[in-house]
């Protein structure tokens, strides 16, 4: 038994490894730039090596943008749920999102960029969840309309743009920048917040 425990460590381990290396990679080269060959050289272990804990290249990408949802969605759910009211819930969405786009700047990047790389039935599993995600600032918006909080025409546009701002943050951030993450986040809080209330 504890030697099962320490083989699957070992695995998950090995895959994040992989994770991680693809991510620089990607993002570095794109992804039909790069090879699984490449990939395995930069981990400095055999190419057979990778297909033990993934079949395929398409698989890594499917894995680092599911994951990449994982993160995003759990982490609005928590920023949302230490807040308390319409106008509170959508600072910390909104606070969140610019965040995530900082510290995971990368991820971030190719969940986007790289879409297009997907088959169509992963691109239909990650546009669902990505989705599930807009749902939460639609619904962030539609309560604040229906407590008279926010003024909002077009809840499906605005959440869609709120999103498209700050996900353009992975576009240019850089660390040691002019504006820390935090400073970022608090300056699109506030134009968004603006932009929103009655």
């Amino acid at each position: 038994m504890a030697a099962t425990i320490v083989a699957t460590h070992e695995r998950a381990t090995a895959a994040e490894r992989i994770l991680r290396a693809a991510v620089v990679l990607f993002r570095e080269r794109g992804y039909h730039g790069s090879s699984m060959r490449t990939l395995a050289r930069a981990l400095r272990m055999e190419a057979a090596s990778l297909y033990y804990h993934f079949r395929s290249k398409q698989e890594i990408l499917f894995a680092i943008l599911d994951h990449t949802l994982d993160d995003l969605l759990a982490g609005v759910g928590r920023a949302v749920a230490s807040a308390d009211g319409p106008e509170a819930r959508l600072r910390a969405a909104v606070r969140f999102h610019v965040l995530f786009h900082t510290d995971s700047q990368h991820e971030a990047f190719l969940s986007h960029s790289e879409l297009r790389s997907l088959t169509q039935g992963n691109l239909r599993l990650v546009l669902t969840r990505r989705d599930e995600y807009e749902r939460v600032f639609r619904g962030l918006l539609a309560s604040g309309v229906r407590a008279g909080v926010f003024q909002v025409a077009d809840v499906r546009l605005t959440a869609m743009a709120i999103l498209t701002m700050c996900t353009g943050v992975a576009t240019w951030f850089a660390d040691g920048g002019r504006l820390s993450p935090e400073a970022i986040a608090d300056r699109y809080v506030e134009m968004i917040m603006k932009s929103v209330k009655r």
